[in-house]
């Protein structure tokens, strides 16, 4: 596994996206915060719905692919949720905007991802405005720069606050060369 291969020293740990998440929801507490992530990064759906637990807002799950693996993480016990944290996304105008977190689909600026369609006023319940933040916790995958910047500018467009890699909200899944030559110490392989 060589992605970060040209990256020197280590990776951050998640601790850090979870300190940078604390900061943002306690200095956003008037906002609607809806956060785009790989939906299958457990853990930090995990550390977002924790932190909307200590903030005492609710979680609307949004995108296909961010439903499946969710219910599935918490139907097989990897993921741990307060019962009535997360809402159907059909309840969402039941509460104030700055109690709601809505985790979704959509940081790699697909087209037809649920965050493409609430920044083009396209998603069937949820358009973003400027009562809202978008965190982006990711980097763009090479060659979807141009999606991102898109998506970015069209929540700008509107008014929306969007918080992404200059704000430490991701940290890579891959290990750096540190940890590469440590695995190779370790491990030895005859082929890499």
């Amino acid at each position: 596994e060589s992605t970060n291969a040209e990256r020197p020293g280590y990776t951050p740990s998640e601790k850090k996206v979870g300190r940078s998440l604390d900061y943002i929801f306690n200095t956003n507490a008037d906002k609607r915060i809806v956060i785009a992530t790989f939906s299958s990064n457990v853990h930090r759906v995990q550390q977002i719905i924790d932190t909307s637990v200590q903030y005492g807002r609710k979680v609307v799950i949004t995108g296909r692919s961010m439903h499946n693996i969710v219910s599935a993480a918490i139907e097989l016990g990897y993921m741990d949720v307060p019962e009535g944290v997360i809402i159907d996304i059909g309840e969402i105008n039941r509460w104030p905007r700055e109690k709601i977190t809505i985790i979704t689909t959509g940081s790699q600026g697909e087209p037809m991802s649920a965050l493409y369609r609430m920044a083009f006023s396209d998603h069937s319940q949820i358009a973003l405005g400027s009562g809202d933040l978008v965190i982006l916790s990711s980097h763009a995958i090479p060659g979807n720069e141009k999606l991102v910047g898109n998506i970015i500018n069209e929540m700008y467009r509107r008014g929306v606050n969007v918080y992404h890699e200059d704000a430490e909200v991701h940290v890579s899944g891959h290990a750096c060369q540190e940890e590469i030559k440590l695995l190779h110490a370790l491990v030895k392989p005859k082929y890499f």
